[in-house]
């Protein structure tokens, strides 16, 4: 083995005991999950590192806000690897870098496939949902980040439940679905517009208690926000 190969060979072992030590630090300081998709990313992104190959792009507003928002867990852990990785190289990466770990880190978590941009549609349709529901309450993006979290939980995992085309095929509470239609008729209204939606854009048709659920959280957004916030 000349000498050429012998760095090689310990550039790479190197590489791999960052990613390692990397692995570590997500899950035991960040909780977040210990899989092939993480440390897969992880090497991924090293590599493009090492080999100064072009990561930066230029996401939008909205993307870089949904992912500090309701992903910051994978942003905060994204920025300390950041460090971490600007140190073993010995030179500063690109500004927004984090941002494109960051979205990596998401789709390990969320075990998206990078591949097929998985992450961008998850991060996207997050996105339309947000629009869609915002405009229904007449309350701010922003608001809803900061003062919704039990909906923006459930707006995370609906939105991978799309994306995954995964359909809910248990019984309906129907009781509670007619209930909402006779009682909450605005609110029901409201949810079926997204309804509609939804299934005009992804092909995806929410369930009767999904509709029911989002009607009912309207119902108790306009109950704490009053008149001053109508919903549509």
């Amino acid at each position: 083995m000349n000498p050429t190969q012998l760095m090689e060979q310990s550039a790479t072992t190197s590489d791999r005991q960052l990613v390692r030590s990397l692995v570590t630090l997500a899950k035991q300081k960040y909780v977040l999950k210990d899989n092939f998709y993480l440390t897969n990313n992880l090497s991924y992104f090293l590599f493009n590192a090492c080999e100064k190959i072009p990561m930066t792009y230029v996401y939008p507003v909205s993307s870089i806000e949904i992912m500090e928002k309701l992903f910051k867990t994978e942003v905060d852990f994204s920025k300390e690897a950041i460090l971490y990785i600007e140190k073993y190289l010995q030179r500063p990466l690109k500004e927004n870098d984090y941002l494109v770990l960051a979205e990596s880190v998401i789709a390990a978590n969320y075990q998206l496939d990078i591949n097929r941009h998985e992450q961008e549609k998850f991060i996207h349709l997050i996105h339309c949902l947000l629009t869609q529901i915002a405009f229904c309450v007449s309350l701010p993006r922003t608001h809803l980040f900061t003062e919704e979290p039990r909906l923006m939980r459930h707006i995370k995992f609906l939105t991978l439940r799309i994306l995954k085309g995964e359909l809910d095929f248990s019984e309906s509470n129907n009781e509670l679905y007619f209930y909402v239609i006779e009682h909450h008729s605005r609110e029901f209204h409201s949810a079926n517009q997204i309804r509609v939606f939804i299934t005009e854009n992804f092909d995806f048709d929410l369930s009767n208690d999904e509709i029911s659920y989002l009607a009912l959280h309207f119902r108790e957004l306009r109950r704490r926000y009053g008149d001053k916030n109508q919903l549509q």
